[in-house]
């Protein structure tokens, strides 16, 4: 379930207190001397950018990438200490002190419809900016913190990246990506997350389970084909209520987003505090409860929970 793992090593963790000692199994490498961090040099190790400072060594990029032959998967829990072995054998340093100061966790689910079907299922989550920046794209973002789902197929075709021959017969992938960003210790409440600490068991078995919680917050967007049930309309306001109601699900949380966003550039309120509640009384109206009908919407939840419930 680990995608990007971005590492530090303290200078006292290198060969011999050197962090530049790795220059020799790098590739691609450029030098730079500025005031704030002197002499520093930066290089390539597969699809890791290695950056080399008096203080210790910054290491960016792909866990996944760097270990497995495809970008569609992430790295099991055996996986991720196979690879950060592998790293620290090619680099000649013990990777396992490095602090990790982010983590992406996700996978690939195979959806029935294409992604962006089911991002009007997606609604608001409490504490989190919902963006959707593009059709195929949408995020929920906190400073420290992102939800990102997008198109896998349409991300890797851009990039030129074939998709795995053993998933032929399937046309369509959602990524689905919960990313640590910054000050993890205090968010994942752990003293200090080292590349060791990412492979064993509980710290693991916790990291996916947060995974599953953070997509259960959102709050979820029931769509339904159903007749409305005309015997609940008693009166006019009723029957304009259903109908707002019925419109909004039909379009998704964008339309109540887009609306706002109308509303705050134009400051039709002199109070700040009608804006939100305008969100809170419309995004009300799209939740709908208890709603058996919306395949989409039940065909994603289960695809999340199965694979926080399987995941080793």
């Amino acid at each position: 379930m680990y995608d990007t793992v971005n590492m530090w090593i303290d200078r006292e963790n290198t060969a011999e207190g050197d962090p530049f000692a790795v220059l020799p199994f790098l590739s691609d490498i450029t030098e730079k001397q500025s005031e704030r961090f002197g002499y520093t040099c930066y290089g390539k190790l597969g699809d890791y950018t290695i950056s080399c400072y008096q203080a210790g060594i910054s290491l960016k990029g792909s866990l996944a990438k760097f270990y497995l032959p495809s970008n569609f998967y992430t790295l099991t829990r055996q996986q991720t200490r196979e690879s950060v072995e592998k790293l620290s054998d090619l680099l000649h340093v013990d990777l396992g002190k490095a602090k990790v100061n982010r983590i992406d966790v996700s996978t690939v689910i195979p959806t029935k419809r294409p992604p962006s079907d089911y991002y009007s299922r997606l609604g608001s989550k409490p504490h989190f900016e919902r963006v959707q920046t593009t059709k195929n794209t949408l995020y929920y973002q906190t400073q420290r913190r992102q939800l990102v789902f997008y198109d896998k197929l349409r991300e890797t075709a851009a990039k030129g990246v074939e998709r795995p021959s053993s998933l032929d017969g399937l046309d369509h992938f959602l990524r689905y990506e919960l990313r640590f960003m910054g000050k993890l210790p205090s968010q994942l409440k752990c003293s200090t997350i080292t590349a060791k600490t990412l492979s064993c068991g509980d710290f693991y078995y916790s990291i996916v389970q947060r995974w599953k919680q953070e997509f259960e917050t959102i709050k979820k967007v029931y769509q339904s084909n159903n007749m409305v049930n005309l015997e609940n309309i008693k009166t006019p306001r009723d029957a304009m209520g259903v109908l707002l109601a019925k419109l909004l699900q039909q379009n998704g949380q964008n339309t109540i987003d887009d609306f706002l966003a109308d509303l705050k550039a134009s400051n039709v309120f002199s109070d700040k505090k009608y804006y939100s509640r305008l969100k809170s009384d419309l995004t009300r109206l799209i939740q709908v409860t208890g709603n058996n009908g919306d395949d989409l919407t039940k065909e994603l939840e289960a695809a999340v929970n199965n694979f926080a419930r399987y995941a080793r």
